[in-house]
């Protein structure tokens, strides 16, 4: 079975990605109302819409960081102990 975008593994939904999806659709709307009121783009602009790539894309990368170094160490993250 193909697992989605939205998806980690089979049937186990991702609300990382979900919200990284939502701040870059926040942000998509918010730039191009922003230039559609005819602003200008200037350093402050260009500064906030790094700041929130960075706040969308960010947790994910930090995740997958956490979890190479686990498999490094030899530690298993998100697996039950049993007992």
């Amino acid at each position: 079975m193909k697992i989605g975008f939205f998806e980690e593994e089979e049937n186990v939904k991702s609300m990382t990605r979900l919200k990284s999806f939502l701040i870059l659709c926040f942000l998509f709307l918010f730039d191009g109302y922003y230039l559609y009121d005819k602003h200008e783009i200037s350093l402050l602009f260009i500064g906030f819409n790094l700041v929130i790539l960075i706040s969308a894309f960010y947790p994910q990368y930090l995740k997958q960081l956490v979890e190479v170094g686990a498999n490094w160490k030899g530690v298993n993250i998100g697996e039950k102990k049993d007992g």
